[in-house]
C-alpha cells in the first residue's frame, strides 16, 4: 500500500505556503493569499513555481536554484508547521499490524519527506519513503514505480498494489502502473478531481480509508 503525503498523511499547508510567500518575496514577487496557492500543493513543486512565476518563465539552472531555495526555507519550519491527519497513526498502526507493508511514495523531495515523518513519529512504519532526489523532477508515476521497485515489486506487475492519494496526479500515477488507486477528500483535491481522474473509490476519513482497505470496521 503506497501513501501520498501532503494532504494524505500530513496537513503541511501552513509550512507549505509560508515558504512559497517567503520565496516569492525573496524574488520581489508580491505574496499570494493561502487559498491561490494551496491548489499548487500536491504536484512537483517546480510545477508551482513554473506557474507562480509564468511571467518570467524560468526554466532550467534558474528554475532548480528558486526550488532549491524553497526547500531550504521549507525545511526550518517543516515538522512544526505540520499536522498528521486525525485517525492517520490509527490507520496505520491497524494496517501494520495486519501484515499490509506500507510505503511512501510523494512529490516532496525524498529527504525532506524522510525527514518530516520521523519528525512526526509516522517514518517507522513505512517500508519504503520515496520521493524525487534533488535536482530530479520526478513525475508522480516514475515515484511511483521507484516505490514499487524498493518494496521489491515490478513496476509494471503491481495489480494488487493500491496507492491512496489526496490530487489527481496521484490516480493518474498508479493507473500508469495498472494500480488501483483509492482517493481520499480530506487534502488539496476534491472528488470531482479524484474520480475525473479514474479513482476506484473515495474515502471522506482515515476510517473509511481503513474499510476500503479491508481493515474490519471498528466496533
Amino acid at each position: 500500500m503506497l501513501f501520498d503525503l501532503d494532504g494524505t498523511l500530513v496537513d503541511s499547508r501552513p509550512g507549505i505556503v509560508a515558504a512559497l510567500n517567503e520565496t516569492l518575496r525573496a524574488l520581489g514577487e508580491p505574496e499570494r493569499p493561502s487559498a491561490e496557492l494551496e491548489p499548487l500543493i500536491g504536484p512537483p513543486v517546480h510545477e508551482a513555481f513554473a506557474a507562480l512565476l509564468a511571467g518570467r518563465a524560468p526554466d532550467g539552472a534558474a528554475l532548480d536554484e528558486i526550488v532549491a531555495g524553497y526547500r531550504a526555507r521549507y525545511r526550518v519550519g517543516m515538522v512544526a508547521r505540520s499536522i498528521v491527519y486525525p485517525g492517520v497513526p490509527e490507520l496505520l498502526e491497524a494496517l501494520d499490524a495486519a501484515g499490509e507493508t506500507l510505503a511512501v511514495a510523494t512529490s516532496k523531495a525524498g529527504p525532506l519527506a524522510a525527514e518530516l515523518l520521523a519528525g512526526l513519529g509516522l517514518a517507522g512504519r513505512f517500508r519504503a519513503i520515496v520521493g524525487p532526489v534533488p535536482p530530479a523532477r520526478d513525475d508522480k508515476a516514475r515515484t511511483i514505480g521507484q516505490a514499487l521497485e524498493a518494496l521489491g515489486i515490478a513496476a509494471s506487475a503491481a495489480p494488487d498494489a493500491v496507492m491512496v492519494g489526496d490530487r489527481h496526479h496521484d490516480v493518474e500515477g498508479a493507473r500508469a502502473h495498472g494500480m488501483r488507486a483509492i482517493g481520499v477528500t480530506w487534502g488539496f483535491g476534491d472528488a470531482d478531481e479524484l474520480l475525473a481522474a479514474g479513482a476506484e473509490a473515495l474515502a471522506a476519513d482515515p476510517a473509511a480509508l481503513g474499510a476500503l482497505l479491508g481493515l474490519p470496521a471498528a466496533r
